[in-house]
């Protein structure tokens, strides 16, 4: 039950932070998700999630894409994955949430995450 909470809540965070950042109206807008995966996930299920990621980032309404693994040395022993997302606006990232595709995203990483972080911010040009 915790963990649906907490993915009803990162969507509740992701379109909010859309609409707070109606200010901004120059640059790129940045989508930052970072999940570190439980030390149990299936290689099979990490995958399918960056799968899915990249999938979703052949969209019309994406603007970049990068996905990488953490290599940080001090988070030795815990597997996190960066999905960055690059949109042109706001409204194009509030549409890009509403594709079928990304609902399978909650649905994988319930299972196999141990925490998800977002990040939105705007990129001046």
């Amino acid at each position: 039950m915790k963990k649906i909470i907490s993915v009803v809540s990162l969507c509740i965070i992701i379109l909010s932070t859309a609409h707070a950042v109606d200010a901004q109206t120059t640059g790129v807008l940045k989508h930052i998700v970072i999940i570190t995966f439980k030390p149990d996930a299936s290689a099979d299920s990490i995958k399918a999630l960056d799968d899915i990621y990249t999938g979703l980032s052949k969209s019309p309404l994406v603007k970049d894409f990068d996905l990488g693994v953490d290599i940080s040395t001090r988070n030795k022993g815990t597997l996190k994955h960066v999905y960055a997302t690059t949109f042109a606006s706001k409204e194009d990232m509030v549409a890009y949430a509403k594709i079928p595709e990304y609902q399978k995203l909650f649905k994988i990483s319930l299972s196999v995450a141990d925490d998800v972080s977002v990040v939105d911010y705007w990129k001046n040009k």
